[in-house]
This record gives C-alpha cells, structure tokens and sequence, in this order.
C-alpha cells in the first residue's frame, strides 16, 4: 500500500501531524512538569508556614503527656492537609530528636542540618544539597543563604527534599522548637500522566483528521498517475485490450492518449509478431511518446534567439526539455537528465515533462518548481533513479536569466563584448535522491547583454567519446562554443557544436543521450 503516491502523501501528511503533536506533547508536559513542582513546593511551604505551630502544640500537649491516641489523630488531621507532605519530625534547639514517624529512618544531623534547626529563618533543602533560606517580604518569598544574601530562587527543575520551619515562644526561651516536612513527588507522577492521557486522546484525533485531510488532497493529486499507472499495470500483465480515461488537457491527457494508442498498437502487434519485433515496436512507441512531450515549435521571444535538440543513445532516452510560456509573456525552460537509459529513464523524464506545466498552475517560480518536483520524484521512483536538472527564467525586460540548479552541469555564459566564456554556479542537488531538497537549492541570476550566449547541455557532449580513453572533454566544448557563438542564428551554433561533437566521435558509437539547448540575446 505505501507504495502508492496516496499512500505515501497520506503517510507523510500523518507523519508530519504525528511529529508536531509529539513535540507539542513533549512541551507541554515539559511545562506541566514545571508548574506541578513549583506548586508543590509553594504549597508546602505555605503548609509548613500554617501547620508548625500546631504540630509543637500538639506535641506539647498530647505526645508530651503520653496522649498518644489523641496525638496520632491530631497529626492525621495535619497529614490530611496537604498529601505531598510525607513525614513530620520535631527537633529542639539542640538538634535532639522529639519526634520522628515510625517508617522514617534517622540520619545522623551535618552542620548544615544544625544551622537550620536553630536558624530563626525556615530553610528548604534540595535533592542537590543546596539549602536556601527564606522570608517574606510584601507577600513575596525571598531566598537567601545562611548569612542573609540572595541567592538563586528554587527553580521549576529543583526538587526540595525536606522543610524546617523553626518555632521561637519570644516569652520563653526554652520553647525553642524546628519542624522538618519530608517533602514527596508522588503527585507530580500522577498529573504529569494524567496530562500525558489527554494528549494521547488529542494526538489520536488529529491523526484521524490528517488521515481524512490527506486522503481528500492526494486522491486530487494522484489520480491521473493513479489511473495511468494501473493500466501500465494491466498492460505489463499481458492485458493488451486495456483503454484509460483521464480528463486533462495537460500533458497527462496526452500521454494517456499516446498510452491508449500503444496499448491499440499492441494489441494489433502481438498477432503476427514474434518477441523480439514486439520489443521493438514497444520501444518505438515509448521514444515516440517521449518526442511527442518535447516541444515541437520553439517559441517567439523578441529579444531571445532559440535552438534546441536532442539526440537519444538509445530507442529511449533519459534527456528532457521544454520551454514554458508564463502569463507575464516571460518564459521557463529547463534541461533535465535521468540516471541511465532506455525505458526506465525515458519514462521518468516523460513523466516529468508531463509534470513540471501542470505544477506551474500551482507554483511560480523555478525554486518551487523544482522543490516540489522533486518530491513527487522521490516518493515515485526507485531509490536509485534520479535526475538532474537546471531550470531557468527569462525575463524578456530586464534581459536576466535567472536559473535554479539541482546538481546538472553549469550553464555555459559566452560574452559577445570580450568573447569569453564562463561556466555559472552549479550546486543543488539531484531530483529524487532525498525528500525535501528546499535548503540545498538556490536560484541565481546572470545579465545577458546583446550578443551574449548561454547554452545549456547533458553531460552526453563533453562524455562524448572517440575511443575507450579520449573524450571529448569540457575544454573542446568550451572552444567550440567561443569559436561558434559568432554565428548570426542560435540554430547555426547549435548545429555547428553538434556537428563539431560529431566529427570528433567518428564512428565510434553515442554512449549517452545528447541534449543542447542554445539562446542567443538579440536586442
């Protein structure tokens, strides 16, 4: 199932829903967390500043006077009060033990233990060890260290171990008495996880919306290729009499007719056709239907001489171009080139000159062009098919082209006023090899002054060979474009390149699919 393109948007739409919430969730109970410990501690020490008189009166009058009874009721009621509140010690000024719970083990008392059971502040102690003093002042809780100086607050991320609240009687001396709270976060576990519920209940929900949200979208998307794809499907089975419906006018409407008419054609073929002649014919129709994508009418540009070619190794080629027609009157044209040859490459760059005019009602510019193309690359093809590609803008004002690289060959600038060739910023990378290529893309721009000439290739012209050790190299392609750019036409220096390429190979035979683009600014 994910390997449909459905699927996989679906998937990726989910996905991308799952990780927001999952980060969501990791926030706010990350903040829950923070505010539940501040609270406690807050309430303990409001517990502590409320109850400590009445623990030492309790003591005084019940645990003192061996009342027992009436002295375990009394500090039930105390416990009752605030439940992150574990245990109750009372010592005196001396630091002796008055009283412990039963289940509280004794440690033997630090110096720092000393200082604040005969401290006249009430203290806090940290699961790190650090102790902070506190008073009040305005209803604000001050925090200091043993001699008074202001030191950090309790953080959400600090947890207090215990309270001592000290007891001073201002009339009698003797009654001198501190508190310790044992301080737990028992609670804490149950809120944080309470939170944690609601969030699964949340995440679940939003999981089923994005499901619902993603199937709408992809089902608009992918249907056509979805179609296409199925009859593919039932004519690789065998299944010859397999006829597709697609209404599109686009270049998916037209190559589910040309698939139509290959299926008719086949169909036809394989009554009096051996394997092979049927391979054969198979192969035609596919470099048929890949010369039926290209541009048959280059177009009218006033300021801009075009001329453009391609030449398949093979039947079946995995070179593409086009040039594209902007509402603006300005116009996009790219060249692309497949890893291998033969069907499977020549249907990738069919299936991407199908795709780049229908993703234009969409997105405008070269970047997003590419971007987006990329992805559905990525999520159709096979891991280790791939393209590269370098689309440009021109804008017929400015006479700027403006071009976006993932991973082809740098666009060749040749100069008319100092007759000079530059090779442009390369980069990007390849279509298809990851999913998101946004950060690795960029688009820049060149000025074509009158006369200038930019020409754009597949790596089939300078891999161009004339034996198994020699090829025809960047530096032959390089002085054929300076020795020809001086030609009146962009069709003349097109085929003077072409005809320089050839003359060079001899006879030895084309390993790659060679593809030349040429334009030439004229005023």
């Amino acid at each position: 199932m994910l390997r449909s393109v459905k699927s996989q948007i679906v998937l990726g739409t989910s996905l991308i829903i799952i990780a927001i919430l999952t980060a969501s969730t990791y926030f706010i109970i990350d903040q829950k967390t923070s505010e539940i410990s501040l609270d406690i501690f807050r309430t303990a020490v409001s517990y502590a500043e409320l109850t400590h008189e009445r623990v030492i009166d309790n003591y005084e009058s019940n645990y003192v006077q061996q009342a027992f009874a009436h002295f375990d009721r009394e500090m039930a009621d105390i416990y009752g009060l605030n439940e992150d509140v574990s245990g109750i010690s009372i010592f005196n000024y001396l630091g002796e033990i008055l009283y412990r719970p039963k289940d509280e083990a004794f440690d033997k008392l630090s110096q720092d233990d000393m200082d604040r059971i005969q401290a006249v502040m009430p203290s806090v102690k940290t699961e790190k060890d650090r102790i902070v003093y506190l008073d009040k002042a305005d209803g604000e809780i001050l925090y200091a260290n043993f001699n008074g100086r202001p030191v950090e607050p309790i953080s959400a991320s600090e947890r207090i171990v215990d309270i001592v609240y000290p007891f001073r009687d201002a009339n009698n001396a003797l009654r001198s008495f501190s508190v310790r709270y044992r301080v737990n976060y028992d609670s804490l576990v149950d809120r944080v996880q309470e939170t944690r519920n609601n969030m699964i209940i949340i995440a679940a929900f939003g999981i089923i919306i994005a499901l619902f949200i993603g199937g709408i979208i992809a089902g608009k998307i992918t249907s056509p290729i979805k179609i296409l794809s199925q009859g593919a499907a039932q004519i690789g089975s065998g299944d010859l009499t397999t006829r597709i419906t697609v209404k599109s006018k686009s270049e998916i409407g037209r190559l589910a007719d040309t698939f139509n008419q290959m299926a008719q054609n086949l169909e036809k073929s394989t009554q009096d056709l051996v394997e092979k002649e049927k391979m054969t014919r198979e192969l035609e129709l596919a470099g048929q239907i890949q010369k039926e994508l290209l541009p048959t009418i280059l177009p009218d540009i006033q300021n801009l001489d075009i001329a453009a070619s391609l030449v398949s190794a093979e039947e079946v080629g995995g070179d593409c171009y086009d040039f594209l027609m902007l509402p603006d009157g300005n116009m996009i044209f790219y060249i692309g080139d497949v890893t291998g040859h033969g069907v499977p490459a020549g249907l990738v760059s069919a299936v991407n000159n199908a795709l780049v005019p229908a993703f234009m009602d969409h997105y405008q510019t070269t970047q997003e062009l590419i971007v987006h193309l990329n992805r559905l690359l990525k999520m159709k093809t096979r891991p280790n098919v791939f393209m590269t590609m370098v689309m440009a803008h021109w804008y017929i004002a400015e006479g700027k082209l403006g071009f976006t690289q993932a991973g082809h060959d740098p666009i060749l600038h040749y100069k008319s006023a100092d007759k000079s060739i530059t090779e442009l910023s390369t980069g990007g990378m390849a279509l298809g090899m990851i999913d998101d290529i946004s950060k690795v893309v960029k688009t820049d721009e060149v000025v074509l002054e009158t006369g200038d000439v930019a020409v754009l290739y597949t790596d089939g012209i300078p891999e161009a060979w004339k034996t198994d050790t020699e090829n025809y190299g960047m530096d032959r392609f390089k002085e054929s474009v300076v020795r020809n750019s001086v030609l009146s036409t962009t069709q003349a220096i097109h085929d003077a390149i072409i005809k320089d390429v050839r003359e060079f190979m001899g006879d030895f035979p084309q390993a790659d699919d060679i593809t030349l683009i040429v334009v030439k600014r004229t005023v």
